[in-house]
């Protein structure tokens, strides 16, 4: 067992303390640092804390209540009066205000206004009038009413069978299942390729032939997956964490992310289905180490099996329009396309708890059998250098 430690250690250390592999685990942390700072940055230059004037004709900002403070990085703007359009103009033209609205005597009635400016406001600036005129309005209103109308209105959509439901507060609900299997494919295609890398490296340059003279090969193919898997582990939790940061930041400033929540089921059935999938294909890819006789064969050879990972993607329409149709029941039980099927539907309905542990088994046993064919081609491939191993030998051998 001790070996079997060494060797995991070894391989571990190995990849996390590369240049290459530190390059690759801070990028997207540091990609996502890099687009907060500059949504957050447009955000503050799209938006300026000039004064907005305003002539009221129509009495109702007699005694008028300051719009609501906006959050950083937006500008809080000044509301100024002024008793004409005369005034307020000559303090446009001298630029001491970013424009000036003229409230009409009907306004109330109407709801109607007229701007002028000599550049158009920004956005973030007409909402602030708006807001401005909204809580004005709502002055005289009971509070709990003043504020329902400030909140606005949510339209929830839902499937006549009540299974499948949307929402502006549900965006984020269906993005993180989308951007967990963005995560893991990234994760699985970086870790599982340095496996596969690993392996044909040994064979080309001999190093099996030493290392089989002091452990056995069950515990030099175990140490190297389980190893295999950390470092994906590691790359996952470390981009998990850095996302969860954003989301959580992102909250203060965007309010389409104020109703993300984490759902510890939706999270459970990802971790649950995931992890076996991530074992399968590091079984798969030292397979294909130990057969090939070349590293880029090998690399040709791992696009068959990351096409198929990617293929629910190719089908996320149809998923929307029908989360529960039979080619997204097949895609769920097909080994391959069940981590990224499941997790996408996971985003658009309530997966039948039967799918879901059919999934996770079919997972399970995918993931024992790709272990075992794994340690079976190692030890059939391990000193046959610069020969390549058919798959019909490592099947048909009857003891290796």
């Amino acid at each position: 067992m001790t070996k079997f430690w060494r060797v995991a250690w070894q391989e571990y250390s190995r990849h996390v303390f590369r240049k290459r592999f530190l390059l690759v685990l801070f990028s997207v942390p540091l990609m996502i640092i890099f687009t907060v700072i500059l949504v957050l940055g447009i955000i503050y230059m799209q938006t300026s804390s000039k004064p907005v004037g305003y002539v009221d004709h129509s009495g109702l900002l007699a005694n008028p209540i300051a719009q609501p403070q906006v959050k950083w990085p937006e500008q809080f703007v000044q509301m100024r009066a002024y008793s004409d359009e005369i005034s307020a103009l000559a303090d446009l033209k001298a630029k001491k205000l970013q424009a000036y609205y003229i409230i009409p005597e009907d306004y109330q009635k109407s709801g109607q206004t007229q701007v002028v400016y000599l550049t158009k406001l920004k956005v973030s600036d007409e909402k602030q009038f708006a807001s401005f005129l909204k809580v004005n309005l709502l002055a005289k209103q009971p509070e709990a009413v003043a504020k329902r109308i400030q909140d606005g209105n949510e339209l929830i959509i839902q499937s006549t069978d009540k299974s499948r439901e949307a929402s502006q507060k549900r965006f984020m609900d269906i993005m993180l299942p989308i951007i967990a299997g963005i995560l893991f494919i990234v994760g699985m295609s970086t870790s599982s390729g340095y496996l596969l890398q690993a392996v044909v490296e040994e064979k080309e340059n001999r190093t099996m032939e030493i290392m089989v003279t002091s452990v056995s090969p069950n515990q030099l193919m175990s140490g190297k997956v389980i190893a295999d898997i950390t470092v994906g582990i590691t790359q996952l939790v470390v981009w998990a964490i850095f996302v969860l940061m954003a989301l959580l930041i992102g909250k203060n400033y965007f309010p389409w992310l104020s109703g993300f929540k984490f759902s510890g089921e939706m999270i459970g059935i990802i971790l649950a289905v995931m992890i076996p999938a991530f074992i399968m294909i590091c079984g798969l890819m030292a397979a294909v180490g130990a057969t090939v006789a070349e590293g880029s064969e090998g690399q040709q050879i791992m696009g068959l099996f990351t096409i198929p990972i990617w293929l629910p993607y190719l089908f996320i329409g149809a998923f929307i329009q029908n989360p529960n149709s039979p080619l997204a029941i097949a895609m769920s039980l097909f080994p391959l396309t069940a981590p990224m099927t499941i997790t996408l539907r996971l985003g658009f309905t309530t997966v039948p708890t039967w799918q879901v542990v059919a999934s996770i088994v079919i997972l399970i046993i995918s993931a024992i059998g790709a272990v075992w064919l794994a340690g079976r081609a190692f030890r059939l491939g391990m000193l046959r250098y610069g020969q390549r191993i058919r798959w019909k030998e490592i099947i048909s051998a009857q003891k290796v």
